[in-house]
C-alpha cells in the first residue's frame, strides 16, 4: 500500500510541475507577468508537496525516477521564470 499511496502523492507532485510549466510557457509567450507569478506559485506548491513525500517516504522517495525527474523540471520551471524575469525588468 505504501507504494501505491507514493506514487499517488509523486504523481500529484508531477501534475502540479506540468501545469505551472504550461503556465509559464503561456506566460513568456504573452508576457504576462501576473501568470508568471501564478506559475511560479504553483512550483513553489508542488515543491512544498514534493518535500512532503520526501519526508513521509524518505529513502524510497528519492530513489524513485518519477520523483528526481519531477524534481528536475520543477528546478528547471524556476530558472526559466528567473531567466525570463531578468530579462524584462
Amino acid at each position: 500500500m505504501s507504494g501505491q499511496n507514493q506514487h499517488q502523492e509523486i504523481e500529484k507532485c508531477t501534475i502540479q510541475v506540468k501545469q505551472a510549466y504550461q503556465m509559464m510557457e503561456q506566460a513568456k509567450t504573452n508576457g504576462d507577468m501576473d501568470q508568471l507569478e501564478q506559475a511560479q506559485q504553483q512550483l513553489r506548491q508542488a515543491e512544498e508537496h514534493l518535500k512532503a513525500a520526501q519526508d513521509r517516504f524518505g529513502n524510497e522517495a528519492l530513489e524513485n525516477p518519477q520523483f528526481q525527474q519531477t524534481q528536475e523540471h520543477l528546478h528547471d520551471a524556476r530558472q526559466e521564470i528567473e531567466h525570463f524575469r531578468q530579462n524584462h525588468k
